[in-house]
């Protein structure tokens, strides 16, 4: 029975030297990869990262978490494993809508069916395939009016050169939309009417934010 126990022993303390020589400590797995792995959930009251920040291996996938504000406070996690249709807090959409012949640089009405409840809808920057002038004086630059609305619990987008138009001969124009789409739950929307005074200044009351 001695020997039993002092062999036990022995080999305890082989294990627990090779665990320190190699520098890593593993939580439910023999095998950590770095300093510290945990193989499960943790809970920390602080954590510092150490400057600069280790950068992922190729094959390494990423996780980061979100909370949003009061009075929701959702803690969601993302990473690159999710599906292409899976919404993330802030999302890069790009349309890319054909006029029609009658008028070559017009979109009156298109809808994204992006929920207008659920996200918040920021036109990022736009491009258009043909040349757009005016008849009566050649000397006007044009400029686009383009904008996204709610309407009917979904955003629509409108485009055109108003006052101006393309060439008859050209072919029916292209307009690129890129949209920031972002999640209502992480993003707050400030609507505030202001008023500027005969001399075209003003100043808002109090900051939306600071």
């Amino acid at each position: 029975m001695i020997k039993i126990i002092s062999t036990v022993l022995l080999g305890s303390t082989i294990f627990f030297a090779h665990a320190q020589s190699a520098g890593n400590v593993g939580i439910n797995t023999p095998f950590p990869e770095k300093e510290l792995t945990v193989n499960g959930t943790m809970k920390t009251s602080g954590m510092t990262l150490k400057d600069p920040i280790e950068k992922l291996g190729p094959d390494e996938n990423y996780s980061f978490l979100i909370k949003s504000p009061a009075p929701q406070n959702k803690i969601t996690s993302y990473n690159d494993s999710f599906v292409p249709t899976t919404p993330a807090p802030i999302n890069l959409i790009q349309f890319k809508i054909t006029c029609n012949d009658d008028d070559k640089d017009w979109i009156d009405e298109y809808d994204t069916k992006i929920n207008s409840s659920k996200f918040l809808v920021v036109i990022a920057s736009h491009g258009f395939t043909q040349p757009v002038y005016t008849v009566t004086a050649p000397w006007i630059t044009p400029m686009p009016d383009i904008f996204a609305y709610s309407s009917n619990g979904t955003w629509k987008i409108r485009a055109d050169y108003v006052g101006f138009s393309t060439d008859d001969a050209l072919p029916k124009g292209v307009w690129t939309l890129n949209l920031l789409v972002f999640d209502r739950a992480y993003a707050k929307e400030f609507n505030s009417v202001q008023t500027v005074n005969t001399a075209g200044t003003g100043a808002a009351s109090a900051p939306l934010i600071q």
